[in-house]
């Protein structure tokens, strides 16, 4: 793992914010494991492919396994129960080079018959 600038913009629901943390990075051929912390959270991100995987400890928990034009399920949890979510997502897309990375992942969360628009844009540059 190499130390890394990550900068974060996020759009849910049409609200977008944006947020530089330090990290680490690894880098391999065709896949990025990233960490990073947040306020009160632990963060890791892993794409591969048409694939991504978020994990995510601290103040709730979180768990997407994400793969392009697929539904899939995830975890959630808040004040010590958790609960399922299921997810489909329709962009994962990313580019590798050698100091760095930029991805956009485009994802719906489904919780509760609730569908909450997700996007996701990251850059990641090793120092």
């Amino acid at each position: 793992m190499q130390a890394c600038k990550i900068t974060i913009t996020t759009k849910e629901n049409g609200k977008e914010s944006r947020v530089v943390r330090q990290g680490e990075m690894e880098l391999a051929a065709t896949s990025v494991t990233l960490r990073y912390r947040e306020e009160q959270a632990a963060v890791m991100l892993i794409l591969q492919g048409e694939r991504a995987q978020v994990y995510r400890q601290g103040d709730y928990t979180l768990r997407l396994d994400l793969e392009r034009g697929n539904y899939g399920v995830g975890e959630i949890g808040i004040g010590g129960s958790s609960g399922e979510i299921q997810t489909f997502a329709h962009k994962i897309v990313y580019s590798l080079r050698e100091n760095s990375v930029m991805a956009l992942l485009q994802y719906d969360l489904l919780i509760s018959g609730e569908k909450q628009a997700m996007s996701l844009c990251l850059s990641a540059q090793v120092e």
